[in-house]
């Protein structure tokens, strides 16, 4: 399944549109983009000032398929199965981390395709408090 989600058929353009649209559903004003090379891996953010989510949040937000279609949504939300930012990400990556505050609380979540693979299983990684302040100092609006 993990191979058949990462073979969409995304664009580069299409993936961080659609993960923009995540964070234009959470209120944000805005939209950051950095990328860069570390030890010879590529890496690409995408930050924004949008509502954020509480860890219970976030792990369903990881959720491949973590929406009904039919439930009820508001007008502003651009996003319907649930599988957005898993493709989308998933189709450009094998390693999706996702931090967020809300409230003051920072949680992170991190799909490591290579990992699951190699275990034969779904397991969604909890990113250490460390690995998530350093994520907030990176994205700081300076």
């Amino acid at each position: 399944m993990i191979e058949a989600l990462r073979d969409i058929g995304y664009s580069l353009e299409t993936a961080v549109a659609d993960i923009i649209d995540n964070s234009l559903t959470a209120g944000a004003r805005t939209v950051r983009i950095r990328y860069g090379w570390t030890l010879e891996k590529p890496w690409f953010a995408i930050l924004d000032d949008g509502s954020g989510m509480f860890e219970a949040e976030l792990v369903e937000a990881m959720r491949p398929g973590s929406r009904n279609p039919r439930d009820l949504r508001s007008r502003d939300d651009l996003g319907r199965f649930g599988l957005g930012l898993k493709t989308a990400s998933f189709s450009q990556c094998r390693c999706l981390t996702v931090v967020s505050t809300k409230e003051g609380r920072t949680s992170g979540r991190r799909w490591d395709l290579e990992e699951v693979s190699r275990r034969d299983e779904w397991l969604l990684l909890t990113v250490r408090r460390s690995d998530s302040q350093r994520s907030i100092e990176f994205s700081t609006w300076q």
